[in-house]
Parts: C-alpha cells; sequence; structure tokens
C-alpha cells in the first residue's frame, strides 16, 4: 500500500482530466494523494501539468501549467489569442462535444435537486456559433510587457491581452475597439478609461459606451464622439459615463455624455433601452430560451391569464410571452422601468404594467393586494433567488412557475428550495454562450 503523501500548496503534479463539472471544473483523480483535485481551462482526456494554489476543507484547487497530451477529440482553435485570453475555454472542442458536456452537467445538477421524476429535453443548440455577441466590455489595463493597453483579461490573471481578433465578435466590434486604442493612446491619453462596452443589436446599429474615471465631461465625450465616428462611420451611438467605485465592472455610475438610441429585436417585439441596460447578449439563441418559456408557460390554455414578470429588466420576456394575456412587470432599476413602460406603449399592450421595486418588496404587496398570477416568470441575476423571495412566490402560488436562469448551480439549489410549494415538471438548457463554459436554462416548475 502506498503512503498517502500530504498536498501542499505549490506542489506540481500530472494528472488526467476525467470530467468537467460546470462551470468549467475539470476533475483530476490522483492516486498517490487518494484524492480529487478541481484544475478549471481543461478539456476531458487532456492530461495536464498544474500546481495547487488551495487546499481547504480537504479539496484542493490547482491551475493549470501546461497541455501534456491533447484529449483524442480536440481540434485546433481558429483564434490566434485562444489559451491566453480568458474569454473562451472551449474552441478547441467540436461543438456538438460542447453541448454534450454543457447537458450532462445541468442534467446532474438539476437530477441531485430533485426528489422524482421530471422531463428532460435536452440542450438546444445555439443557431449561431460565432461572431454572436451583441454586446462585449473590454478592459483597460496593463499588458504583460507593463505597457497601456485595451482589450479582453488575461486567463487567470489580471493583465491585459490586446485582441486583434475574437471569434465571438463582429469585425465592426473589432474595428471599433482598435479605433478606440488609438484614440486613447492618441488626442484622448488624458482620459482615464475604465472599461469600453460595444453593442450590435440584432435591429442594427452600434453603440459605443467609454467608461471614464474622474476627469471627463460633457465637452469630452462630444469630442471623443466626434473622433469615433470619423474613424468609424457605423457607430450611431456614444456615451460617456463615469465610474468611481474600484470594483470590477463595466457599468458606468452616471453618464457625462450621450447621443443615439439602442434598439433590439427579439421574435416580432421591439426593444427600446438605456446603453447600459441588460439583455441577452444572443440575440438569435434568446430567441429560442424565450419560445421555450412561453411554450412552458403555455398561457393560450388559461382564459384571461395574469403573468408576474419578475426581474423584467426593458420587458423583454414579459412582452414575449404575455401577447395575451394581463402582465405585471417587477422590476428595480428606475431606468429599465422607463423603458419597459415606453416598449409596452408602443406596442399597444395596455394590458402590461411595471411595478418599481426589489423583488422582495414588490412581491409581498403584490401577494396581499393581487392581481393573484396564473404564470410567474423569474429571470434573476446569477445568485438566484432569495430564501424570501421563494417564499413569496409559494404564497403567490401560481399554477406554473417558469424560470430561467443563466446559472444551473443556483437554479438546482431554488428548485430544492421550492420544492414543498412546486415540483420540476421539464427542463431544457439552451446554449447562449458557444465556446464558452456558460449555459441558460429554462425549468417549468408546477403548483403542488
Amino acid at each position: 500500500m502506498t503512503e498517502r503523501i500530504d498536498m501542499k500548496k505549490g506542489q506540481v503534479y500530472e494528472g488526467i482530466i476525467e470530467s468537467v463539472e460546470f462551470p468549467n471544473k475539470g476533475r483530476i483523480y490522483l492516486p498517490e494523494e487518494d484524492r480529487w483535485v478541481v484544475v478549471k481551462n481543461g478539456v476531458p482526456g487532456q492530461k495536464v501539468r498544474f500546481s495547487v494554489n488551495k487546499i481547504r476543507k480537504g479539496k484542493a484547487e490547482g491551475r493549470l501549467l501546461e497541455v501534456l497530451e491533447p484529449s483524442a477529440s480536440e481540434i485546433p482553435s481558429a483564434c490566434p489569442h485562444f489559451g491566453q485570453c480568458g474569454g473562451c475555454t472551449y474552441q478547441n472542442l467540436p461543438y456538438e462535444e460542447q453541448l454534450a458536456m454543457k447537458n450532462e452537467q445541468v442534467k446532474k445538477m438539476m437530477d441531485e435537486a430533485v426528489d422524482g421524476e421530471y422531463i428532460w429535453e435536452g440542450i438546444k443548440p445555439s443557431p449561431v456559433r460565432t461572431e454572436y455577441r451583441n454586446k462585449m466590455e473590454f478592459a483597460f489595463g496593463v499588458s504583460g510587457d507593463g505597457g497601456k493597453a485595451l482589450g479582453l483579461r488575461e486567463r487567470g490573471s489580471r493583465n491585459i491581452v490586446e485582441v486583434t481578433g475574437c471569434l465571438l465578435q463582429t469585425p465592426l466590434t473589432m474595428r471599433v475597439l482598435e479605433a478606440v486604442r488609438m484614440l486613447s493612446n492618441g488626442a484622448f491619453h488624458d482620459l482615464d478609461g475604465r472599461f469600453l462596452v460595444v453593442r450590435e443589436p440584432n435591429a442594427g446599429g452600434c453603440f459605443v459606451e467609454l467608461i471614464v474615471g474622474a476627469g471627463g465631461g460633457l465637452e469630452a465625450g462630444e469630442r471623443f464622439a466626434e473622433a469615433l465616428r470619423a474613424e468609424i462611420p457605423e457607430v450611431t451611438g456614444f456615451a460617456l459615463s463615469e465610474r468611481l467605485a474600484p470594483s470590477d465592472v463595466a457599468y458606468g455610475e452616471r453618464a457625462l455624455y450621450a447621443d443615439g438610441r439602442l434598439e433590439e429585436r427579439i421574435g416580432d417585439v421591439r426593444l427600446q433601452m438605456g446603453h447600459n441596460a441588460f439583455f441577452q447578449v444572443n440575440t438569435p439563441a434568446a430567441e429560442l430560451l424565450y419560445a421555450e418559456a412561453a411554450r412552458f408557460a403555455a398561457l393560450g390554455e388559461l382564459p384571461d391569464p395574469v403573468l408576474w414578470d419578475v426581474y423584467g429588466g426593458v420587458g423583454s420576456i414579459g412582452l414575449y410571452m404575455g401577447r395575451n394575456a394581463r402582465v405585471v412587470g417587477i422590476e428595480e432599476m428606475p431606468g429599465a422601468v422607463r423603458y419597459a413602460r415606453g416598449n409596452a406603449k408602443a406596442l399597444g399592450r395596455k394590458a402590461y404594467k411595471v411595478e418599481q421595486g426589489d423583488a422582495k418588496s414588490v412581491l409581498g404587496r403584490l401577494v396581499k393586494l393581487g392581481p393573484k398570477p396564473d404564470v410567474v416568470v423569474v429571470d434573476p441575476p446569477r445568485a438566484g433567488i432569495d430564501a424570501k423571495v421563494a417564499q413569496q412566490l409559494a404564497e403567490a402560488a401560481p399554477l406554473r412557475l417558469i424560470y430561467v436562469s443563466c446559472n444551473p448551480a443556483t437554479l438546482a439549489r431554488d428548485v430544492a428550495r421550492l420544492a414543498p410549494a412546486f415540483r420540476l415538471k421539464a427542463a431544457r438548457p439552451v446554449d447562449l454562450f458557444p465556446q464558452t463554459p456558460h449555459v441558460e436554462t429554462v425549468a417549468l416548475l408546477e403548483r403542488v
């Protein structure tokens, strides 16, 4: 019997990635240690060398140093930055294998969360696999050699990779990136650039937001917009925003300058939104996601149905699903509420209204005052819903609860949390994020 050696941080090992759990957690078994180690950024079947960087409560994590032997299913990546840039992980896997891996990951989590049978409908592929992102956030910082840079984060580092091509972006976005890089290193070097956000909605146009630290203003915004449009005439909107908070979030706390409109189209629903509004980044795949949510909701089977749209944003899901329903949207951000109301008015949806406030406070009021919902759809942030919201949804007691999730781990947790009042009837992942570990899932829960 081999004597077990105590594992320490910094030690280097070799092993084979036997499986990958969500999100991007490769599992390697070390027989000499008799333990499993989680190593990110690998694919099943690879033999890798890694260093241990965390040991906590008996669990070990490692950092990938080198791929010693490729997986039998690996393919060459077409991206010149793959492996260095942290944006993609699975460009070296055929798309069918990416889908199979995500399908297995989500089903495993749902199976572990559910006590009983449900219908597993299988993952739905994205209609587009490259150049699909309608929004990308680039960061300002320093490159590996210490120079000023604008691009994407290096894998496992705070350094910036100055990407010159990206398979997830259109050529127009890459031209905008290069133009802003040139302007920031030239006439506008004094602007304290933090982030660059480029949006190319399915409805057309290109909206650019430059997020800076303190020191920008109206005049700087006007000059930058003019200079950028001189380089890229396809830019239809521009905003200069200020962010003073130190957190690494590409969100401007206030707009110093803005012009142009941002519109999106999902199916036959046209939406206007603010330049910093949330929207699904893969519009063609989002249409599939919304169609699955509408199918699960089955509002057409109900007489005069009432739909609650929790975390409703600018109204996209509620307006898509609730064509023939009375819809109550719930949204915290004042700007999104204004756009949701405007979008409903433009579409002639007189039976659509929005309640402004956080989910807990608005749900508490609606549960008492009504109207009682027949169906509720929730599309929460990655953190999912909290215990109070779960309790309020149980008190509302809709016939059906449609849960749209960008994080299957918190979806599985919340399905278990909702189990006393609802049971899982069906679930289906939809791949909105080809080449990456991420996936959306829509689940149908029925009232017990």
